[in-house]
């Protein structure tokens, strides 16, 4: 049995509703993806850092499904001895209730990426410590989201000038 296979039923064992898959990319190296309701999410993140305490949180990057919004978070676990266990947990929310539990308590680097999330898509990570934006700058227009692919996104009006968004507020004057 594999590292990632190991992983990946210890994670079966204790979430029996989440979806976990083993993968194999085009190189040859395992992943184990993970897809867990929101109501579990923070729970595998403490089991996972306590499956090993060194784990290392690399990235979690937003996303926006349509109807929800999806927070997908790597995760490198067993990497003292290569190949690491290459961990992806994937989460959502539904758009009209876009909240997920933060994680930086467990994973402190993973509240720059929530921070991210909120001001992209608009998730909020209930309990963030720090929810400013880390992007965007501060007068930029508020429940505007760059990487939102509905009415929630950057409007027709606001492309014109992109890169420059305030400059369409000094033309409107």
């Amino acid at each position: 049995m594999s590292k990632a296979e190991m992983v990946a039923n210890k994670i079966k064992e204790r979430f029996p509703n989440a979806e976990v898959v083993v993968k194999t990319n085009k190189w040859g190296r395992e992943r184990v993806w993970v897809r867990i309701s929101r109501e579990e999410y923070k729970e595998l993140m403490k089991f996972i850092r306590e499956l090993d305490p060194e784990a290392h949180y690399s990235i979690g990057i937003e996303q926006d499904w349509g109807d929800e919004l999806g927070f997908l978070n790597h995760i490198l676990l067993f990497y003292d001895e290569p190949p690491g266990v290459s961990l992806l947990i994937d989460v959502h929310a539904p758009k009209d209730n876009p909240v997920l539990p933060d994680t930086s308590d467990i994973f402190p680097i993973s509240l720059q990426f929530e921070r991210e999330g909120m001001e992209m898509v608009g998730l909020d990570f209930e309990g963030a410590p720090d929810k400013r934006r880390l992007f965007l700058p501060d007068d930029f227009p508020e429940g505007i989201y760059p990487l939102r692919t509905d009415e929630k996104g950057v409007p027709e009006e606001m492309v014109k000038n992109a890169g420059h968004p305030y400059l369409l507020r000094r033309e409107k004057k």
